[in-house]
């Protein structure tokens, strides 16, 4: 979960001290999708995670479902469900039948679904690598370098732009650990209205649910 966040995984203006550490290029793609990115009042997104470990023999696929708005988001992943107002955080144990809440992470490496479209912005040395197909669309590649690799379990994140409609469409995160984890943008939609208190707690969606405070 925690690398889920470190993606796109996570849009401040880059610091100006680490302006020299910018491949040009890439800066110029990556502001371009960032302005894009902000002007957006919500986002929906669908896309595949996978965890591949060829030393481990892990190979595991999930399809995630993302809904931003603000400081406010919904992620499903299926046997786990993340909601919050910006305010709290209820974590959704479907099989166990039990919601977690618990107060907002904070920091520079929160573990948070809003910034997963924008965790690239600050903390990275950039590059640009070439144009690439991603299935049938021609995409920007651009690899991220942590400033500070002593304090990340991983080495590089690869983001892929689409190069026409300017968005992310897939990550990659190499661990440390031999793990790289896969996102693929499979749907994403703009601008979407919710019904009222989609982005919080409401008992009557979650009937026999028991609530564990942890604030």
């Amino acid at each position: 979960m925690k690398n889920f966040l470190f993606i796109v995984l996570s849009m401040l203006l880059v610091m100006p001290q680490l302006e020299a550490q910018q491949d040009k290029k890439a800066k110029q793609i990556l502001d371009k999708l960032s302005a894009k990115t902000r002007s957006y009042s919500a986002i929906r997104a669908e896309f595949s995670y996978s965890l591949v470990n060829k030393d481990r023999k892990i190979n595991k696929v999930q399809n995630w479902k993302l809904w931003l708005k603000g400081d406010s988001y919904r992620l499903d992943m299926g046997d786990q469900l993340l909601i919050s107002d910006g305010k709290t955080v209820w974590k959704v144990l479907r099989a166990d039948k039990e919601i977690e809440v618990s107060n907002p992470t904070e920091g520079e490496d929160a573990i948070n679904p809003k910034n997963i479209f924008t965790m690239y912005e600050k903390g990275f040395k950039n590059k640009y690598i070439k144009e690439t197909k991603v299935g049938s669309k021609v995409a920007h590649l651009i690899e991220l370098y942590p400033i500070n690799p002593k304090s990340k379990d991983y080495s590089i994140i690869r983001i892929y732009i689409d190069k026409l409609a300017n968005q992310i469409i897939k990550s990659e995160i190499q661990g440390n650990n031999g793990n790289l984890y896969t996102y693929e943008i499979k749907k994403f939609a703009v601008n979407e209205t919710t019904e009222n208190g989609f982005f919080t707690y409401r008992k009557t969606e979650f009937p026999g649910f028991e609530l564990n405070d942890l604030r």
